[in-house]
């Protein structure tokens, strides 16, 4: 297959994963300049997959449509085409250049809270939007998020798992498809809920799925060792780590066994989590670089409320921060250094002026006493 070119076209370079109906290549367009590199999906034929070209025909159309639903959205890969020869289905993504998250999660590595607040945030802002646009993405884990290389930001990749088609075929041919393969196509063990593992994904089963990559970046165990409550089947996970009560309540309520108890919807979830803001100053953003280039601040001019909110509340990195904090903090308590010595200056040398008025009215006053006083007349000499 590496020296295959599909469709006299894309030459492929690596085999990048394996499904259970569908390999995924990293490939380079041969009919651009340059030979840029793309993401080529490609629909197993029937002699790989016990699927029936029916069932994969369809699976396929609908990644496409829902790949061209989100085409101008910036957070999840562009689609390019797609085509197909000899009865295999092919679909062409663009290629972000970056590393799966799942290579920041270390066996026993704990994230920060500011970066796993920051990673909520990041993903529920395009579960919001893929939401908005009526589509459960259903494999939300971290080899599904990349983070981009040029600025750090995560995207959200594969949208092939496709509810109401399983549906169909769980439904209509129970007998053709082990349920072991079904659970596979539309989830991942681990972070998929209760409902999804029945076939019956909601909205919510996507929250429930960020708020497992949460836990396990705050705790460094995977989710399928995460003990769990024999009675109510409820995770226990807050004695493996230390976090703050509030946000530990934002994930028990994104992760509740029942979907009934969790949030109902990603924005509910971004609602929850605006109280923790000024707990939390995010790791990374675009405007960092920017804020290091331009931002000076001037000593001499005091920091409104609102400005103050804005430098402290800015998506910049640590070190960046702790400088301007620095600055900012010698730079307050010279000007109230300078003020305090001015008007104590001022204080002595106001009672030093009084006293010495005060002396200078004792010795000169018995003077003019003395010579107010009549002279002795000659007659009583």
């Amino acid at each position: 297959m590496l020296s295959q070119l599909l469709k006299q076209r894309y030459q492929v370079v690596q085999v990048l994963s394996q499904g259970i109906f569908c390999r995924t290549y990293m490939a380079q367009d041969t009919h651009l300049p340059e030979h840029p590199t793309c993401i080529v999906k490609h629909f197993l034929p029937s002699s790989e997959c016990l699927i029936p070209e029916e069932i994969r025909r369809r699976i396929f159309n609908r990644e496409v449509e829902a790949l061209k639903k989100l085409n101008n959205y910036e957070l999840v890969p562009h689609f390019l085409t797609h085509f197909e020869d000899n009865q295999e289905f092919y679909l062409v993504q663009e290629f972000i250049e970056g590393h799966p998250l799942n290579a920041e999660f270390l066996p026993g590595k704990r994230w920060s809270e500011k970066k796993v607040f920051q990673l909520l945030q990041e993903i529920l802002d395009i579960m919001n939007f893929i939401h908005s646009q009526g589509m459960i993405h259903r494999d939300i884990k971290p080899s599904n998020i990349i983070r981009r290389k040029h600025d750090n930001r995560l995207i959200l990749i594969d949208f092939g798992a496709v509810k109401p088609i399983w549906n169909q075929l769980i439904k209509g041919q129970e007998n053709f498809i082990p349920i072991e393969y079904s659970t596979i196509a539309i989830g991942t063990p681990g972070y998929m809920p209760q409902e999804q593992q029945r076939g019956k994904p909601r909205p919510n089963s996507d929250i429930y799925a960020l708020g497992i990559i949460a836990i396990q970046a705050l705790t460094g165990v995977h989710p399928t060792q995460l003990p769990e409550d024999r009675n109510t089947g409820e995770l226990i996970w807050e004695h493996l780590t230390q976090v703050n009560p509030q946000l530990a309540s934002v994930l028990n309520n994104m992760v509740h066994y029942h979907f009934k108890d969790r949030y109902k919807s990603a924005k509910e979830v971004l609602e929850a989590l605006l109280p923790l803001r000024n707990l939390y100053v995010p790791l990374e953003h675009t405007d960092a670089t920017l804020l290091s280039e331009k931002f000076v601040f001037q000593p001499q001019t005091p920091l409104s409320t609102n400005n103050t909110n804005e430098v402290f509340e800015s998506e910049v990195s640590a070190p960046l921060l702790k400088n301007y904090t620095n600055d900012t903090t010698i730079s307050i308590f010279t000007n109230k250094s300078a003020l305090m010595m001015g008007l104590l200056i001022g204080a002595v040398s106001g009672l030093i002026l009084m006293f010495v008025s005060y002396w200078s009215l004792q010795i000169i006053a018995p003077a003019k006493v003395e010579n107010s006083q009549p002279k002795p007349s000659g007659l009583y000499r």
